[in-house]
């Protein structure tokens, strides 16, 4: 959907040509499974005059529900091609963005993701970046949240076979999808290669659902999450200016609309996850440096509304707890152009309709037939990593090099690409590499056991 206006924009402004995504594997927050029964009253029928929820139940109920959200009832956008590009056959970017344009007008779905138009080359050199990283001692074990048709996995499984045969031997390859006909598509997909079935299986679950990932596992492993993020919910917060507290965004109804509403701080993950991003470069900042800066706030203060990754923060929990000694790969975008809403970090809300697409002022407006996709600030990402990772009650680092349980960084995937995957395959015949130019608002955060 929103993907088709990406492409549309993309000649003039560089922007993607695929922003929606696949992930359907990670959403359940809060109280999500009563909100679901009583989001399908409140917003399709407009009943139910005393609603009221947090923001980010009612995104995830948007995006997720099962009865009426965006997602759930249109897996059948996740676009998969029936054969890979040839890049070396295309002109310039000219030439292959109109074949790209006519793949979507053929196929009439919403989106590719980069995994599906850069097959197999983007899932290669994630499989390379695995096999750099593994210890060939040990398993090799991986984990793919939000797998989408099963390319990625598919395609790193070919190539793990074909370069590294004795790891391809002690392989697991675990999907976590929480759509039943995504899950089953991706098995079916993925053991037409008759070696692979006995390696690759797509689990139906919620990644955050912490029983059924079954007992923690210490042994060493990869979790890749590709374009997830930025369809996990968040929450928004407001004060009117530093010295004022955080106030909680409500959504509630009356007369069968829908507004916001603000109330002090009670929420236990909202504070968890605002501790952690105040945070951000205190535990290296000098006492000095620290009071010109609360010093300049109090002299130049203005209202700050702003958007947190809850959503995320509540997977990586899960994460951390299931797979203590997992490596991360993720993949998202770091900005987003043409974003109406208001509020840092706030997301894209559009919508499709008769082949039209409609990017809207506020996600009030999504009521299960539109798609909110956020940016995904890295920094942030990686301070709940390593807050998780060290478990820390007071959402603060742990200054001791001891205590240092990740080592992670991020990288543009342009760097990426560059340093593992083959590039040569994606180049057109002027020179002009979509890999590579393409995607300059997304990153990549790689993050390992220390």
């Amino acid at each position: 959907m929103a993907a088709r206006l990406c492409l549309q924009r993309a000649l003039s402004s560089l922007r993607p040509s695929h922003m929606l995504k696949k992930n359907l594997a990670c959403v359940h927050t809060g109280s999500f499974e009563s909100f679901s029964k009583a989001y399908t009253a409140r917003i399709v029928n407009d009943t139910e005059e005393d609603a009221h929820v947090l923001v980010r139940n009612f995104i995830g109920a948007a995006l997720y529900d099962p009865m009426v959200g965006y997602f759930s009832n249109k897996f059948e956008v996740v676009g998969a091609l029936r054969e890979p590009l040839q890049f070396n056959v295309f002109e310039g970017r000219k030439a292959y963005m109109k074949y790209l344009d006519n793949l979507y007008r053929q196929n009439d779905i919403s989106w590719f993701t980069p995994v599906e138009v850069f097959q197999p080359w983007y899932a290669y050199a994630i499989g390379e970046y695995i096999l750099r990283c593994h210890d060939s001692k040990l398993p090799l074990m991986i984990y793919e949240i939000g797998g989408g048709t099963g390319t990625c996995a598919r395609n790193i499984l070919d190539y793990i076979k074909a370069t590294a045969p004795a790891i391809y031997q002690t392989l697991k390859y675990t999907s976590v999808e929480i759509s039943a006909a995504l899950a089953n598509k991706q098995n079916n997909f993925v053991h037409k290669v008759k070696s692979h079935q006995a390696r690759y299986h797509a689990e139906c679950h919620s990644a955050q659902d912490k029983v059924a990932w079954g007992p923690s596992n210490a042994k060493p492993c990869f979790v890749i999450m590709l374009e997830v993020l930025d369809n996990l919910p968040h929450d928004l917060v407001y004060r009117g200016n530093t010295t004022t507290p955080w106030m909680e965004t409500w959504i509630s109804q009356s007369n069968g609309t829908l507004s916001e509403t603000r109330s002090p701080l009670q929420d236990p993950l909202i504070k968890s996850c605002l501790r952690i991003i105040e945070n951000e470069d205190d535990h290296h900042m000098s006492r000095f440096l620290s009071s010109i800066r609360l010093m300049f706030s109090k002299l130049i203060s203005f209202p700050k509304l702003m958007w947190i990754p809850t959503g995320c923060l509540e997977l990586l929990q899960t994460l951390h707890q299931v797979r203590p000694n997992m490596s991360l790969i993720i993949s998202d975008f770091s900005s987003l152009p043409d974003v109406k809403i208001p509020g840092e970090r706030a997301p894209l809300v559009a919508s499709k309709r008769k082949g039209v697409t409609r990017d809207h002022c506020t996600y009030l407006e999504a009521k299960g037939d539109a798609d909110i996709f956020f940016p995904t600030d890295f920094l942030i990402l990686q301070k709940l990593d390593h807050y998780c990772a060290n478990d820390s009650s007071d959402g603060k680092f742990l200054e001791s090099a001891a205590n240092i349980r990740r080592l992670s960084s991020i990288v543009t995937s342009c760097e990426f690409m560059k340093k593992f995957a083959q590039t040569s395959k994606t180049r057109t015949k002027d020179g002009y590499n979509p890999l590579l130019e393409d995607y300059s608002n997304t990153r990549f955060y790689l993050s390992t056991p220390a």
